[in-house]
């Protein structure tokens, strides 16, 4: 009787980690793993090694790179492939699909010299229609959580074999990953393991235990002087093992091929179905953010096809496609402002090879109406050779997206977290999530007496208007910009609230580094009113990723202050916004103004607990205004970069 275990180390930094990171990351983990695998390199042991990480190596860890390959190349490992960025291949077109497959397995062979025969999907997110992607980019088989399997229907003995599963006549193999023995290994005691993977005992050793999980778990989840005698140890006792044989998935398919044919529902693991809701997707629908960087990624490839994009182009629009930015479970996730960067910055990188090399901004601004987001409603997007300006008419009238596509700093300005109710913070009694999306030149009325303090940390029924969420009417669009005009109402007095009629022109100078937004409040009753009006920008520049530093801003030239530190002054006009190396932002009202200043910050959940994040910075002008019947008030705000 025998048992046979399927070890799977899936080693994996995102597009846009920082260098601190990485360095700790490399020395706690990555080192004493290789430093391992040089002592059993007879072990028949698996690994994954994500295209980020890869690229990673290629570019600061050189000489490690190559120790791997000769380890590798002089072993009994195994080594699978993956998509060139760790994308969710779910979540992209077909042919996206496909190519990430390819590239994956291409930089395998091209940096580690093996060819790979089977695929780790991204966080093991499984879709019904993936079998055609992963046979035409010539994968024998591919490793799912048995949750995939449980929720589809098998029984535990099936997802303890190797089967088969087809889409429209493609045909691949699935192995599954044991979630007990993750759950166990390496957080339990060598004989607890050891005792789970013999319960799985054959008379020729046909059901294997499967563990497949992070490699940063040694070293870095866990301190490297525990975790790397814990290991050394469970390696040594699989070599010696008489009961337990060590087999990689390529080793075990040859030897007991495959049980039978099942089809798999689009499934993960355990936490990451209860994150999603489900399914995978649902991510986009939970937060705009991950939608908006989704669907610029859509937008730009349609633009890299038509443009006949050159080469360089489709390698950052498919770094671009790195899953972490993209979804928010037990890690930061969507809310690590550097990993949107990062994906914006590719993005718009992509865009802009395309765009500069087919001359596409020969005749100056393109304008156009349509639905970016797909919620059926159409947005504005004006596009410049240096700017995109993309602004919601449905969701008051707002700028959510402001890209600078100079070289060199291809930054989404607009790159901002919203706070949301998250079940882990509904204990959390001075957290109030917002109530509208944090994205700039959104209008408020605010009771006389709110504060700063109100407006950032959402005091209830502090904005006594509807502007804020008003479906703005689109009343032209011009070669130089858009005008927008919404009524809306004021009850402060809830028993006679006023109407105010709001316009507001988007205008684009200076070859798209220059917007100008102007604004006219008009009186629709046929009394005095004098409401404190308000205009909100919400802004994050483009941070440095060798370190982890914080942006300053200065009022009127006069007042400097971190990012992290509240500000108001009742009578100023300018906010210059600068961060280590990198450009400066100018926010300037054409009238004095009070305004606030103040942090937008998130908490969200990590592997190390609750962790406040930056997620930008938030500036209002405030302006209590006298308006007799009909008459109305002009201001003008200007947002520009040096």
């Amino acid at each position: 009787m025998k048992s046979t275990f399927i070890f799977i180390l899936h080693f994996h930094q995102p597009i846009g980690q920082l260098k601190s990171i990485l360095r700790r990351i490399q020395s706690n983990s990555y080192e004493m793993l290789l430093d391992l695998f040089s002592y059993f390199k007879d072990l028949p042991l698996t690994l994954h090694f994500s295209g980020p990480l890869l690229l990673y190596w290629r570019e600061y860890y050189p000489d490690y790179l190559e120790r791997m390959k000769d380890i590798i190349q002089n072993s009994r490992f195994e080594v699978l492939g993956g998509a060139f960025s760790e994308s969710i291949l779910s979540i992209l077109p077909y042919e996206d699909r496909v190519e990430q497959l390819k590239r994956g397995r291409k930089l395998v062979e091209d940096l580690l010299g093996v060819r790979p025969k089977g695929l780790w999907l991204a966080e093991r997110v499984w879709d019904p229609t993936l079998p055609s992607a992963i046979k035409e980019a010539a994968y024998s088989y591919v490793i799912v959580d048995d949750e995939v399997g449980y929720r589809s229907g098998l029984w535990r003995d099936d997802t303890h074999t190797a089967i088969l599963t087809e889409y429209a006549g493609r045909k691949i193999g699935v192995l599954f990953i044991d979630a007990n023995i993750r759950y166990i290994l390496p957080w339990r005691t060598h004989t607890e393991v050891l005792d789970y993977i013999r319960s799985f005992r054959t008379p020729n050793g046909f059901k294997y235990v499967l563990w497949g999980s992070d490699a940063e778990k040694f070293g870095e989840w866990w301190p490297r002087e525990n975790a790397e005698p814990w290991l050394r140890l469970f390696f040594h006792l699989l070599r010696e093992s008489n009961d337990i044989q060590t087999l990689t998935p390529s080793e075990y398919i040859k030897r007991y091929g495959f049980t039978g044919l099942a089809y798999l529902g689009p499934w993960s693991y355990d936490k990451m179905i209860e994150w999603s809701g489900g399914y995978f997707p649902n991510f986009l629908r939970k937060y705009p953010e991950a939608n908006n960087m989704h669907k610029k990624l859509l937008r730009v490839r349609e633009k890299l096809v038509r443009l006949k994009a050159p080469p360089h182009a489709w390698e950052n629009y498919y770094l671009a496609q790195c899953n972490d930015a993209y979804w928010h479970g037990l890690f930061g996730g969507t809310y690590l402002p550097i990993l949107r960067q990062a994906i914006y910055e590719h993005l718009i990188k992509a865009e802009r090879i395309s765009e500069s090399s087919a001359l596409y901004y020969a005749s100056g601004l393109r304008i156009s109406e349509e639905d970016f987001d797909y919620d059926g409603r159409s947005e504005i997007l004006i596009e410049s050779l240096y700017t995109n300006f993309y602004i919601k008419p449905s969701d008051g009238g707002s700028l959510f997206e402001l890209d600078i596509k100079l070289e060199g700093y291809e930054h989404n300005l607009i790159n901002t977290m919203s706070r949301y109710a998250e079940p882990y913070l509904s204990g959390i009694t001075d957290y109030r999530p917002d109530w509208y999306r944090r994205v700039s030149f959104r209008e408020h009325i605010w009771k006389r007496d709110a504060s700063l303090r109100d407006w950032i940390e959402n005091t209830p029924f502090v904005d006594v208007s509807d502007l804020a969420l008003k479906h703005y009417l689109v009343e032209h669009i011009g070669d130089g910009g858009v005008v927008l005009s919404a009524m809306g109402r004021d009850w402060s007095i809830r028993s006679q609230p006023s109407r105010i009629h709001v316009t507001k022109v988007y205008e684009v100078e200076d070859e798209g580094k220059t917007l100008r937004v102007k604004y006219i409040w008009r009186n629709m009753e046929k009394r005095f009113i004098d409401p404190k009006i308000s205009i909100e920008l919400s802004l994050m520049p483009k941070l440095p990723w060798d370190e982890e530093s914080t942006p300053n801003y200065t009022v009127d030239d006069a007042y400097s202050r971190s990012f992290t530190e509240r500000f108001e002054s009742p009578w100023s006009r300018t906010i210059r916004i600068s961060s280590k190396d990198y450009k400066e932002i100018v926010v300037e009202n054409n009238k004095h103004a009070e305004v606030w200043v103040a942090p937008i910050e998130t908490l969200a959940r990590t592997e190390k607990g609750l962790k406040k994040e930056l997620q930008g910075i938030g500036i209002t002008f405030n302006h209590i205004v006298a308006l007799n019947p009909g008459e109305s008030f002009e201001t003008q705000v200007t947002l520009r970069w040096l």
